[in-house]
């Protein structure tokens, strides 16, 4: 999907019809006679979504409680390629919106710069609606037991598998669910170069990142250890590596895969080049608006489990309120009434399903149980592991972890194994050495 900047203005008309919807002295009432004169408009940011009438949704129900208490609301669904950047900016020159969605970590960065509002009280009011929020993302939005950001959205990232091709080569249509069993299937379907058996990406992408943190952590490998320092040099890295290498010798990748940006995975699977691929709902997005025939053979389960165990990758996309802003407790009102679950539900409907509940009970929506593609989710997400275990996840330490992922470390390092035949265990080492050099480059 291409990344375009859509902005939702609320008309003169609509606003003035809301307006003369509520008193003056309901208004004045809910927010005080301050808070109501400083508060006359409210300004948001988010990511864009995987659809247009996603991101109209987001809007539509911003301005409608706009329009219920005479507050002008603009939302501005903004891309994600540069959005973490086009964020910093506005920090930095003092323009930063009232309302922002938070990708993954981004609310502990914030919040340890002191620039976010205590959320705890509209988390505490919404945590326990519609069966209660996933505990899970907790960690993504928490710092010294102060809420910062309220989630919105599990990012759950899953395997998605060629039913009709795996049960030509095992005579049951199930994905695998070891990495050991991936690597036989994935043998007995390849066909290069029109099919291969695993689309594991290789470039130098964010996708390449989780997938080879995926990789690591089944093995039994971490990041860090307990106290937070780096600790990419152990067994488990040097393990998963050994068994990446004998996958791409074998050629059950694609030899372009290096190449590939984060849609290159996408773009293989919907093509049907890979049996096999990782990614995170968008896959299953495209399928059901493009493709049926591919989807009724596809499957979203969770990353196979290696020696270790299974660790999959989850994180949230959150709503924070900037403390600069004039308009605290409207805002505050603004995210508990989306947040109501079934707000939410409309909202993930419009988006195809890339955004799954925070609620647990919003799983057993219409909407979900007639996609049985997604029955996996809720214990992908209790199975999540942070990127930061075994150790706290402190805002330095994300920090410093943010800036291994930017700096592409592990990609990187797989790349060296891949292309240039270095020793997995040497790899794991001068990954060590980065990492040692990326996380006191962020410490100052």
């Amino acid at each position: 999907m291409s990344e375009v900047c859509r902005r939702y203005p609320v008309s003169r008309r609509r606003l003035l019809q809301g307006t003369a919807a509520v008193t003056a002295a309901a208004a004045l009432g809910r927010f005080g006679t301050t808070r109501a004169q400083e508060c006359s408009k409210l300004t948001a940011w988010g990511v864009v979504s995987f659809t247009e009438e996603g991101d109209a949704k987001v809007a539509e129900q911003m301005q409608a409680w706009g329009e219920a208490n005479g507050i002008e609301v603009e939302y501005s669904a903004l891309p994600g390629s540069d959005y973490s950047t086009r964020l910093a900016t506005a920090v930095e020159a003092g323009s930063v919106p009232d309302v922002v969605m938070m990708l993954q970590d981004l609310t502990l960065f914030y919040a340890d710069q002191d620039r976010l509002v205590d959320l705890t009280d509209v988390y505490d009011g919404l945590k326990t609606l519609g069966g209660g929020m996933y505990e899970k993302l907790l960690p993504h939005v928490q710092s010294d037991g102060r809420v910062f950001s309220i989630p919105m959205q599990s990012d759950v990232s899953v395997m998605y598998a060629r039913l009709d091709l795996i049960e030509e080569v095992t005579g049951a249509r199930e994905a695998p669910a070891t990495l050991d069993e991936l690597e036989t299937v994935a043998t007995e379907i390849n066909d290069p170069p029109g099919l291969f058996g695993i689309g594991l990406t290789v470039g130098r992408t964010p996708d390449a990142h989780g997938q080879i943190e995926q990789m690591i952590f089944a093995h039994g490998g971490t990041l860090v250890d307990e106290a937070g320092a780096p600790a990419i040099d152990n067994a488990g890295t040097i393990a998963a590596l050994e068994q990446m290498k004998r996958w791409w010798d074998n050629q059950l990748i694609p030899q372009n895969s290096p190449s590939w940006d984060d849609a290159g995975n996408n773009t293989a699977y919907q093509s049907g080049q890979v049996a096999v691929a990782f990614n995170p709902a968008s896959i299953f997005a495209y399928l059901e608006e493009n493709d049926p025939e591919l989807l009724a053979d596809t499957t979203q389960a969770q990353f196979p489990a290696g020696p270790a165990g299974v660790f999959p990758a989850v994180g949230t996309w959150s709503w924070s309120i900037f403390s600069s802003s004039p308009c605290v407790d409207a805002a505050k009102q603004m995210i508990t009434e989306i947040m109501q679950p079934e707000k939410l539900q409309e909202l993930y409907e419009e988006v195809g399903g890339r955004w799954y509940p925070v609620y647990r009970d919003l799983a057993q929506a219409p909407f979900w149980q007639e996609r049985p593609f997604f029955s996996e989710f809720p214990t992908i997400i209790d199975n999540a592991r942070e990127t930061w275990y075994p150790a706290e996840g402190t805002p330095e330490l994300i920090t410093q972890l943010s800036a291994v992922y930017q700096k592409l470390i592990l990609p990187d390092m797989l790349q060296q194994v891949l292309i240039n035949n270095v020793a997995p265990a040497e790899a794991a080492a001068a990954a060590q050495s980065q990492m040692e050099q990326a996380f006191a480059e962020a410490a100052g």
